[in-house]
């Protein structure tokens, strides 16, 4: 973990930022790219020193993270302002980070995906989307840049990469690390149709050279699973699918059936692919919406893989840790992306736990001894603390 002479310099660094935010606002340009420059270096040299290491968090202190070799950015060139990813697998608690990120800052975010921006009205007047680079049309796009100033360092940027999919099977989802990372890069946006007329919406691609820090995000896996169920069941009601509601409903009865009906629909294809093995095979016996952990493993290795090739300077946030120290994990996400403290934090309402409603104890361990097996040393690093809360449920 950090030594108590890192902790303590890097508290007067996040503490620092509100007392300045007034003076750093938009008005004050210079002044406020001084001190992002100041602060932003320092910080760096904290967490610059932890290359190659990232480190546990089960007694949380400061986020684990690491950086390049040098303490800096991979590309010292890059324009300003740069992307920072928020990298997270699907339901890790995404949408909260950015908007705490937007309304303690009063900044912009931004996304791969540009149907998110008109959500929040934030196109163009015709109804295209704008990019964070002129230069880069294939994104990232501002997410509200409309009633929001856009940051002048760093732009966190919503990224799920790939590997993802839900009830998909293996042909759909095993990935490799070039891959992963083509996947990390696409999104879409909002284009005028050749006739003018009106929009479309078509895929898009940028460079990965544009991106130069990662905020690593990471969720209970059964949480997360449980999650994706919650999410089917918004879909469905919407859609006023009456028989699906009633074959599963919201309680865990109708999450195990639901698991199950997924589980069978898929097992052949696993059984047939050459990337998971014998062993795995039989472990998916045990485990309710096996595809699901096993996307959930293979996502962490993957973008950790990413992350290490592309040498990005790295915050890694458990989503939980904000139902401990709220304001410490708020003005560390903010220091780490050199923005300034310019309104309230949302409130944070922490979420239900589902592990022993929805999991049997058998499930529960069967579960993270599937994801124990499938995860590389790193990533068992960050995610065996969810293996070590079962101890004291």
């Amino acid at each position: 973990m950090f030594s108590s002479r890192e902790v303590k310099y890097a508290e007067v660094l996040t503490n620092a930022a509100p007392s300045s935010a007034g003076l750093c606002r938009r008005g004050n340009r210079n002044f406020f790219f001084l001190c992002c420059v100041v602060a932003g270096t320092a910080l760096l040299l904290v967490i610059g020193t932890r290359h190659n290491n990232v480190v546990d968090e089960s007694t949380p202190v400061l986020p684990s993270s690491f950086a390049s070799s040098d303490g800096g950015d991979p590309n010292p060139e890059a324009p300003w302002p740069r992307i920072a990813w928020l990298m997270s697998f699907p339901n890790s608690g995404t949408s909260f980070t950015m908007r705490l990120i937007q309304r303690a800052s009063n900044m912009t975010a931004a996304t791969n995906y540009g149907k998110e921006s008109a959500e929040v009205r934030g196109l163009a007047p015709d109804g295209t989307n704008i990019p964070l680079y002129s230069n880069s049309p294939g994104g990232p796009f501002l997410l509200n840049s409309n009633v929001r100033y856009i940051p002048e360092r760093y732009v966190l940027t919503k990224t799920h990469c790939g590997g993802r999919c839900n009830s998909c099977g293996p042909k759909n989802y095993i990935l490799n690390q070039d891959e992963f990372l083509d996947w990390c890069l696409r999104g879409g946006k909002y284009i005028r149709t050749e006739s003018g007329d009106g929009t479309e919406f078509i895929e898009v691609h940028y460079n990965a050279s544009l991106v130069q820090r990662a905020i690593h995000l990471i969720r209970d896996p059964f949480d997360n699973v449980v999650s994706n169920f919650h999410l089917e069941q918004h879909e469905k009601t919407k859609k006023k699918d009456e028989s699906w509601l009633k074959k599963y409903p919201n309680n865990p009865e109708g999450f195990q059936s639901w698991c199950s009906m997924i589980d069978s629909r898929f097992i052949d294809e696993e059984k047939k692919s050459d990337s998971i093995s014998e062993e795995t095979i039989e472990m998916f016996e045990r485990v309710p919406c096996h595809g699901d952990f096993y996307r959930y493993a293979q996502w962490h290795n993957l973008a950790l893989k990413v992350i290490r090739k592309m040498k990005l300077p790295t915050l890694v946030m458990h989503y939980e840790n904000f139902e401990k120290k709220y304001e410490k994990w708020a003005e560390d996400l903010l220091g780490f992306l050199q923005l300034p403290r310019n309104g309230e934090l949302p409130e944070f309402i922490a979420g239900k736990s589902y592990k022993t409603e929805f999991f049997t104890g058998e499930q529960l361990n069967a579960t993270m001894a599937l994801i124990r097996s499938l995860s590389s040393d790193e990533s068992w690093a960050l995610l065996k603390r969810y293996e070590e809360m079962l101890h004291v449920l």
